[in-house]
């Protein structure tokens, strides 16, 4: 009995949540720390979704001679955020430190360990998700990230989703590790993409993509090839000693005036022929 009315308190916490309009973000925060889902649809975040603030944390490495003491933090219940706004930061990164360039202070990075999705939801601050580990589904479908959206050194255990998004800020990528097939069709990035040295094991969708900016490939590894047919890069593409597999399909890409293919492969072979 004392379980059953556990759970309805759950739900109904839940479904008065997704009623507002609005909400805090440690008001989020909260419901994590007491082993609550997030589901909100239609909801306006206020101030810093900080997931590097939860109580389930673990020391992963300490400070010394030359090593930066570092924080893992746990979120181990599913989000879901549909049609949302975030006002604030969304972190699930950060360094401790005064100066702005070099932090030499403690660092907080967040695992994921269920179900993440960020659905229609605009964010207008920055998003910083660096070497977070998302060890089920992670999507943001349709997202607009009006600044910084930072996925570096993050790894995707499971398929990622990132379909008809929008970077205004920002793109970062680089050494960004996808388990399974990503999805970036009719993604637009107006500002800086940085794909560097990221690899796509099971294969990636670039198709109908926009790069009002450069965008930057180097050195990534699509092993399973990709599908980047009909996409624009309206500045400069670097694929400098990127390596590509078939089946890869490019029909329709249009590569502008300062596309750089020295040193790419497809399927061990010079990839200049195939421009």
């Amino acid at each position: 009995m004392r379980r059953t009315l556990s759970l309805l308190a759950f739900a109904l916490f839940t479904l008065t949540l997704s009623a507002q309009s609005s909400i805090s973000a440690e008001e989020i925060i909260a419901q994590l720390n007491d082993g609550v889902d997030v589901e909100l649809t239609g909801v306006t975040i206020r101030g810093d979704l900080d997931f590097t603030r939860l109580n389930d944390r673990e020391e992963t490495q300490k400070k010394g001679l030359g090593n930066q003491q570092q924080w893992k933090y746990h979120v181990r219940n599913a989000l879901s955020f549909v049609d949302c706004t975030f006002e604030g930061d969304v972190w699930g990164f950060r360094i401790e430190g005064d100066n702005r360039w070099v932090k030499t202070g403690p660092a907080h990075m967040a695992d994921f360990h269920k179900d993440v999705l960020f659905k229609d939801c605009k964010f207008e601050e920055d998003v910083n998700f660096k070497y977070s580990h998302f060890n089920e589904k992670a999507d943001f479908p349709n997202a607009v990230f009006e600044e910084y959206a930072g996925f570096k050194y993050t790894e995707f255990e499971e398929s990622a989703d990132f379909s008809n998004m929008q970077v205004d800020g920002d793109a970062n990528f680089k050494y960004t590790k996808f388990d399974e097939h990503v999805n970036m069709a009719n993604a637009v990035f107006k500002d800086y993409a940085d794909f560097k040295y990221t690899k796509f094991p099971r294969g990636a969708d670039f198709s109908s993509v926009v790069f009002e900016d450069d965008a930057v490939f180097k050195y990534a590894e699509f092993s399973c090839g990709v599908n980047m047919a009909n996409t624009s890069f309206r500045r400069d593409a670097d694929f400098k000693y990127t390596k590509l597999s078939d089946p890869s399909n490019f029909a329709g890409t249009d590569f502008g005036d300062n596309a750089d293919f020295r040193y790419t492969q497809l399927d061990g072979r010079d990839f200049k022929g195939r421009r």
